[in-house]
């Protein structure tokens, strides 16, 4: 196989908004060929900030930067008409349809997958929305936040005294990107073997179950609701002897997983005999105390110098990684993790690598696309339009 072609022959119609545009970064990362169908006015993600260097712009909002990189912008306005049937002639030349409307606006344009099928009978569409197209929320509107709570992931985070706390960013609707990632691929595995096309429904609100899978168990074999742990990544009520937790330092956070069992080595650690008097009742009862033995230890050390020592002695420490540090990162720096790409109007600008690698097809770095920057280019490769109907789709209002 040639290097960079894993996916070389996919062309993808790419109209998600919002995190859920990772999944076409994911496809063109590995080479397909993904065109991102978005309004003349631009995607809503486009005007979200933060933007590069506080300057808020179409093309600089950080999170369209990220999240549609590789993907080249053809701008098509659905809601006339002459957007509808333009959409139409080119789901004609793609193979995959990737989309976020609530359900039943497309159905309403025209443009339902059964509508789609009549231009390309073997299409794979991809729909991602929060609850799925049917059930009673289905016609609910969505957002990270309630999927998390209504997922039951909320439940589980923060304090177990105070309020739950939502994960940073867009935690669960990522994840569903994930899933709407790998239906593609499985759509394209089955049309190729078939000759058929597939609808797949994918719901943020399920893809939130897959992150909460143990607590469910719990409950479900024998009615133990877990709870919210704060610090500890391991409760008591779920009777898991050694908590793993993450304690304050001198410089920022160490992250100190199951050390608690090994209070001989602990000892050596902190130079504190008095921690194998401490343990004689449990590690687990004793957690409050040792983190206080631990804090005061750690308030005169440096994450860095805490993590080698003890790292020393085979307890498991882990720093606790500020965004500069993770740039910083020798790991990531010797496997070429991240890559430089150059954007107009913005410079120089930073590109996450795969969290796959493939030993013969690389994954292409590239910025993310200006708003309409492919218009033309897109209209003429995929339909042969001349310049006076390119220039008359302009007039419509069906094109930018």
């Amino acid at each position: 196989m040639t290097a960079g072609t894993l996916l070389e022959d996919l062309r993808v119609l790419d109209l998600a908004t919002g995190p859920f545009g990772y999944t076409g970064k994911l496809l063109a990362g590995f080479g397909a060929d993904v065109i991102k169908v978005e309004p003349p006015s631009g995607d809503p993600i486009r005007a979200r900030p933060p933007f590069a260097n506080d300057e808020p712009g179409p093309d600089r909002s950080l999170r369209h930067l990220h999240l549609n990189a590789g993907k080249r912008s053809c701008t098509v306005d659905i809601d006339r008409p002459e957007g509808q049937a333009l959409l139409r002639r080119m789901v004609r030349k793609a193979d995959v349809l990737i989309e976020s409307h609530a359900p039943g606006q497309l159905a309403a344009r025209g443009l339902s997958y059964d509508d789609l099928l009549e231009e390309r009978p073997d299409l794979v569409m991809v729909s991602i929305t929060p609850f799925g197209q049917d059930g009673p929320y289905a016609d609910r509107p969505g957002s990270e936040i309630l999927a998390q709570a209504l997922g039951g992931y909320l439940h589980l985070n923060g304090d177990p005294d105070r309020e739950p706390v939502k994960p940073y960013d867009d935690l669960v609707s990522m994840h569903a990107a994930l899933h709407a990632a790998t239906a593609v691929v499985t759509g394209i595995v089955y049309r190729d073997a078939t000759g058929e096309g597939d609808h797949f429904d994918v719901a943020v609100y399920e893809a939130a179950m897959f992150l909460l899978g143990t607590p469910l168990q719990f409950f479900a074999t024998d009615g133990r609701v877990l709870k919210r742990n704060g610090v500890r990544l391991l409760n008591r009520e779920a009777q898991l002897p050694y908590p793993s937790t993450t304690r304050p330092c001198k410089d920022g956070w160490v992250h100190v997983h199951h050390s608690y069992s090994h209070p001989d080595l602990l000892a050596v650690l902190m130079e504190d005999p008095a921690l194998n008097e401490l343990m004689d009742a449990g590690p687990r009862g004793n957690s409050d105390a040792m983190d206080e033995h631990m804090d005061r230890w750690l308030a005169n050390h440096d994450k860095f110098e805490a993590v080698r020592r003890a790292q020393e002695l085979r307890l498991p420490f882990t720093e606790v990684f500020t965004p500069a540090e993770v740039l910083k990162d020798q790991h990531l720096a010797e496997r070429g993790y991240f890559a430089e790409v150059e954007h107009p109007g913005v410079g120089p600008m930073l590109q996450l690598g795969p969290a796959v690698r493939l030993s013969e097809t690389p994954w292409r770095s590239a910025r993310a696309p200006l708003l309409g920057e492919h218009s033309d280019e897109v209209l003429t490769e995929l339909l042969g339009l001349s310049d006076a109907e390119r220039e008359a789709l302009r007039s419509s209002g069906a094109t930018g």
